[in-house]
């Protein structure tokens, strides 16, 4: 089998075409690199903007929530100094009422309705 002869000249020009080839695959390769460097950096910025927006929203959840548990404690706070309050209210009225019937000398035996109206005392029943 016999080779083709390849001058010289001939093969220096494949060889700078070659090059040349090389050059435009390695500035399209640089090109492409370069935009997705830029993608890459575009997404990296949004990517850091919607943490700093998540970050932000979970910040003032958080303050919600402390806020809402604030708000929670002072209610608790109110519903449990009013049930003590209304404690004391009923155990000064059962006191005073005890007192008043052993005033009148009441022994147990059922008052009359006109006598339960004449001490101010009501009932469920009586409403």
């Amino acid at each position: 089998m016999r080779l083709p002869f390849i001058s010289r000249r001939r093969h220096e020009a494949a060889l700078d075409f070659l090059a040349a080839v090389q050059r435009k695959n390695l500035d399209d390769a640089l090109t492409w690199a370069m935009e997705e460097r830029g993608a890459r950096r575009t997404a990296e910025a949004e990517l850091d903007n919607e943490r700093d927006e998540v970050l932000q929203q979970g910040a003032y959840r958080l303050r919600d929530r402390e806020r809402d548990g604030r708000r929670l404690d002072r209610l608790r706070r109110a519903v449990a100094a009013e049930r003590a309050q209304s404690a004391a209210y009923r155990r000064t009225i059962d006191r005073l009422t005890d007192q008043l019937l052993d005033a009148i000398g009441y022994q147990g035996e059922p008052l009359l309705p006109s006598a339960r109206r004449t001490l101010g005392i009501t009932t469920k029943e009586d409403v």
